[in-house]
C-alpha cells in the first residue's frame, strides 16, 4: 500500500488526515492541507511526495519549525492545533465553494444565491426583516456586486417588484420599498426564468414550478403558484410563459446578428492566428522539403516524363495529406474546442464561427498549396503554363481541406488525436486508391464505381486537368516513347475519355473544376452539421 502521486491525490476534492487513535488532524480542501500543516511549522523537504510528507507529519516524523512545539510533543500536539483552527473556523461562515470534479446543481446555486444575498443584506440592514427605500436598496446591490448600480437600474428592478407584487399581493409590502424576501423570490426566479432561457426551452412547465418550489423549499413564507396557459410569472415580474413553454422576459438579452457574430470571430480567430506564426513556419518548411523531395525522385531517380500521370497522382496526395492534416487544428484543436463549446451554448451562432475560421483558414491553405505547386513545378519544369498548373492544385487543396474540416468536426472528442491518421488514411484511400490512372478504365465503365470515384476522389479530376492541360500545350512525340510509355500514354487518354464531361470540355478542365469545387462545398456543408451535432452533451 503506498500514497498516489500528488497529481492524483489533488483530484479529491477533501481529504481526512487521522493520526494516533483516530483522532483528527486535518479535515479540508485536499489542495489546502500542505498550506495547513506548513501554517503550523512543518517544512516539506524538496522533491517530496505530498501525500507521503503527510503521512510522516501524522506520524509525527516530520521536522517542525515551531517554538511553540517541540518534536516530543508530536503527533499529540497536531490534534490540539486542528481543534483550536477549528474552534476558529467555526466562528466564521463556512466558504462556499465549488466543486472541481461535481457541477453544482441548481438547488444547491439557489442555496448559495441566498447566503450571498442575506450577508449582504444585513451588511445594510441587520435584522434583513426591513423594507428598503431605493437609497438602501442601492446599497444592498452595490454589496452583492461590487459595483454601484446605476440610479435607472434600481428603479427598473423596484418597478418589476412592484409589478410582481400586484400579481400576488402581500401584507408585508410597501409601495416603492423592497423586502429581503420579495427581492429573492425575483432574484431565484430570473436565475431559474432568465438566466438558462436555452435550456429551458425543452424543460417543461411543470418542471420549471419543481425548479421554482425547490429553490424556495427553505423560505418561512410560502410562495405563490405560478400562472397558468400562457400567463405571466409573479414572482419574475413579468417573465412570460408561452403555451409552447418558451420564457419571454425583457431581461434576455438579444445576441447579436450573423455578422456582427462573424467580425467577432474574424477578429478573435485573426489574433490566434497570427500567434501561430512560428508554427505555420515550420509547417510550411515541411511542405516546401515534401515538394522539391518528391520532385528530385520524380525527375531523377525515377525519370518519369513530365507528363506522366503517376508524377501527379504523387503530388496530389502527397498535398492533400499536408493539407488536410494541417485543417484539422481549425476546428479540432484541444485547447479551442472548450472555448466554443462554452460559447455554443451561450448563444454564439454557429454559423458566424464556421465561416469566420474558415476564411482565415484559407490563407493557410494558399500558403501551403502554393508553396507546393511551386516548388514542384520548378523542380520537374513541366510544358505547360504555370497558371493553369497551380489552379489545379488550388482546386485539391480546396477538397484536401474540407476532409480536414470533416474530420475534426465529426470525430468524437476522446478520438481528437487520432485525426491525422484518418486525415493520411483518407488521402491514400481517395487520391491512391479510387484515384489511380491505371485503373479508370475499371472505375469508368461502372456506374456505380464511376459515381462513387466521381464524388470522393479528387486525383480522378486533379490528374487529368493536368494531364490534358500538357498534351493540349506541349504533344508529346510518341515516337520517342518507349514502348512502356506508348501504352501508358494512350491507356491514359483512352480511359479518361470513357467518364462523364461536360459538353465540348475535350480537355477535362472545366469538368474536373466544377466537381472539385462541389466536391469541396460538400465536405464543408458536411462538416458544418458535424459541429452542430457531434459533442453535444459538452455544449451545455
Amino acid at each position: 500500500v503506498h500514497q498516489p502521486r500528488y497529481g492524483l491525490f489533488t483530484l479529491i476534492d477533501d481529504v481526512l488526515l487521522l493520526g494516533k487513535g483516530g483522532r483528527t488532524a486535518f479535515i479540508g480542501p485536499t489542495t489546502q492541507a500542505k498550506a495547513y500543516f506548513e501554517q503550523i511549522g512543518f517544512t516539506m523537504p524538496p522533491n517530496e511526495n505530498p501525500a507521503d510528507w503527510m503521512m510522516d507529519v501524522m506520524s509525527g516524523q516530520a521536522e517542525i519549525d515551531n517554538p511553540n512545539i517541540s518534536r516530543e510533543q508530536l503527533p499529540e500536539r497536531l490534534f490540539e492545533e486542528w481543534e483550536s483552527y477549528a474552534a476558529a473556523r467555526a466562528t466564521r461562515r463556512p466558504e462556499l465553494r465549488r466543486s472541481r470534479t461535481m457541477p453544482l446543481t441548481e438547488v444547491e446555486d439557489s442555496e448559495i444565491i441566498k447566503v450571498q444575498l442575506k450577508d449582504a443584506w444585513k451588511a445594510v440592514d441587520l435584522p434583513a426583516n426591513t423594507a428598503l427605500d431605493q437609497t438602501k436598496f442601492a446599497q444592498v446591490l452595490t454589496k452583492c456586486t461590487g459595483v454601484e448600480p446605476e440610479p435607472w437600474i434600481v428603479e427598473e428592478l423596484i418597478t418589476r417588484l412592484e409589478k410582481a407584487a400586484a400579481r400576488n399581493p402581500s401584507p408585508h409590502h410597501k409601495k416603492n420599498h423592497v423586502t429581503h424576501i420579495e427581492f429573492q423570490k425575483y432574484l431565484l426566479a430570473v436565475y431559474v426564468g432568465g438566466s438558462q432561457l436555452q435550456s429551458m426551452l425543452s424543460v417543461s412547465r411543470n418542471m420549471q414550478d419543481e425548479l421554482l418550489k425547490a429553490a424556495e423549499a427553505s423560505e418561512t413564507e410560502e410562495s405563490s403558484s405560478t400562472s397558468s396557459g400562457s400567463g405571466s410569472d409573479p414572482e419574475t415580474g413579468g417573465l412570460v410563459i408561452s403555451r409552447s413553454g418558451r420564457p419571454k422576459s425583457d431581461l434576455e438579452r438579444t445576441l447579436p446578428g450573423f455578422c456582427a457574430q462573424l467580425r467577432t470571430v474574424v477578429v478573435r480567430s485573426s489574433i490566434q492566428w497570427w500567434r501561430l506564426q512560428r508554427t505555420r513556419i515550420m509547417f510550411l518548411i515541411v511542405v516546401e522539403f515534401a515538394a522539391v523531395f518528391l520532385g528530385l525522385f520524380d525527375r531523377f531517380v525515377f525519370k518519369n516524363p513530365p507528363w506522366y500521370p503517376t508524377n501527379y497522382v504523387n503530388a496530389q496526395i502527397s498535398m492533400s495529406l499536408l493539407v488536410s492534416v494541417y485543417s484539422l487544428q481549425t476546428f479540432g484543436a484541444v485547447e479551442d474546442l472548450p472555448v466554443y463549446w462554452r460559447d455554443a451554448s451561450h448563444g454564439l451562432n454557429r454559423l458566424s464561427h464556421f465561416v469566420g475560421k474558415s476564411m482565415l483558414q484559407v490563407i493557410d491553405q494558399f500558403l501551403m498549396v502554393f508553396g507546393f505547386a511551386t516548388a514542384y513545378y520548378l523542380v520537374t519544369v513541366p510544358d505547360i503554363p504555370y497558371h493553369w498548373y497551380v489552379t489545379v492544385f488550388h482546386m485539391v487543396g480546396w477538397v484536401a481541406s474540407g476532409w480536414g474540416y470533416l474530420i475534426s468536426c465529426w470525430l468524437p472528442y476522446e478520438l481528437i488525436s487520432l485525426g491525422p491518421f484518418v486525415g493520411a488514411l483518407l488521402s491514400f484511400v481517395f487520391g491512391g486508391i479510387l484515384g489511380l490512372p491505371t485503373e479508370m478504365g475499371v472505375y469508368l465503365t461502372n456506374p456505380i464505381y464511376e459515381l462513387v470515384v466521381d464524388a470522393t476522389a479528387f486525383s480522378r479530376w486533379g490528374v487529368p486537368m493536368i494531364f490534358f492541360q500538357y498534351i493540349r500545350f506541349s504533344p508529346p512525340d510518341l515516337s520517342e516513347m518507349s514502348m512502356k510509355e506508348q501504352v501508358i500514354y494512350n491507356m491514359t487518354v483512352t480511359d479518361y475519355a470513357k467518364g462523364s464531361e461536360l459538353p465540348g470540355d475535350v480537355h477535362h478542365f472545366w469538368t474536373g473544376a466544377l466537381a472539385l469545387t462541389t466536391c469541396g462545398l460538400v465536405l464543408r456543408m458536411l462538416a458544418f452539421l458535424g459541429l452542430c451535432f457531434t459533442n453535444r452533451s459538452r455544449q451545455v
